[in-house]
């Protein structure tokens, strides 16, 4: 009788261990290996430079910023990609340099349009494409992250600030620190806090909801002022897009930088992530259901690229 006891003891113990091991193996401090990960072409030719987001069915956002043009971007569009099907629509078509974008559960976008150096507005398009301003930020607002509350943050690039708009559009500012001037990438780390990507320097900050900035790490500088894109976050990893060096890097949030994807050939080759190219890499998001990686480019001839992480 105690015999039995042992062993079904024995094997209770054994299936709580496997079942501790596999839950384990999905805490997002477990990065399986993406050596082996394909960069593929999803459109070539792609119309649309500037910031990525994603949607709960898998659409993907681009804000065409277009090129510096005046006091602004000349780029006049927000695309909607079905990457299923290598197709788009135009979204909007009336926009000023539309920079960043995000969406939320219902499929409402926001973006920041007609930045002229001295403010732009928090601009929200919705489902049905009727567009309305919630808000306007002094500054170059530029990166967009959206909490499960439809609160907005937004970076800036002139700025040394970070903004939060809540859905009545009431703007409170949550961060004001200098080395936060020339901030595009914005993104949650899955703790509750940001991270925010210094296009000038290549710098990556956390900042809490407090207003506390420290620094996470620096990716190289391989052309000044022009170094870091835009970040997104996934299972424990920050996805940055090296603009200036043509390549995409991995950062830990402990700080650990290695290059993720692209050999600094400036051209548009697909291969694994090692062996294939990018021009200028900038907008970057995943979508976090299928585990797809979504990269735009500035170079080029434009394009928009994927990687499908294991």
């Amino acid at each position: 009788m105690r015999t039995k006891n042992k062993i079904s003891n024995s094997i209770v113990i054994t299936l709580l261990f496997l079942f501790v091991s596999s839950l384990l193996s999905c805490f997002p401090g477990d990065i399986p290996s993406f050596k082996n990960a394909e960069v593929v072409t999803v459109i070539s030719d792609f119309p649309a430079n500037d910031a990525l987001s994603v949607d709960r069915n898998g659409n993907v956002y681009a804000s065409n910023f277009g090129q510096f043009e005046g006091s602004g971007g000349n780029g006049k569009a927000l695309l909607k990609v079905n990457p299923t099907e290598k197709t788009f629509i135009e979204i909007a078509d009336n926009l000023s340099g539309p920079l960043g974008n995000a969406v939320d559960k219902q499929g409402n976008v926001y973006v920041n349009n007609g930045n002229d150096f001295v403010n732009a507005d928090v601009l929200k398009i919705a489902t049905d494409g009727t567009q309305s301003i919630i808000a306007r930020i002094e500054g170059f607002p530029s990166g967009m992250a959206i909490d499960k509350q439809k609160n907005v943050y937004v970076s800036n690039f002139t700025a040394p600030t970070v903004h939060k708009v809540a859905p009545d559009g009431e703007v409170t500012l949550l961060a004001n620190d200098e080395r936060l001037a020339g901030c595009v990438g914005i993104d949650f780390d899955g703790r509750g806090n940001l991270i925010l990507g210094n296009y000038l320097n290549g710098t990556i900050y956390s900042v809490t909801m407090d207003g506390e900035v420290s620094i996470i790490a620096s990716i190289p500088v391989a052309v000044e002022n022009f170094v870091l894109g835009y970040l997104t976050f996934y299972r424990g990893s920050i996805f940055a897009t090296a603009i200036g060096e043509n390549l995409v890097y991995r950062i830990s949030l402990d700080g650990e930088v290695s290059v993720f994807a692209g050999n600094r050939d400036p051209s548009s080759v697909d291969g694994t992530v090692l062996e294939a190219s990018f021009s200028a890499p900038n907008g970057i998001t995943v979508d976090k259901m299928r585990g797809i990686l979504y990269i735009s480019e500035f170079g080029g001839a434009g394009a928009l690229r994927a990687i499908k992480l294991p």
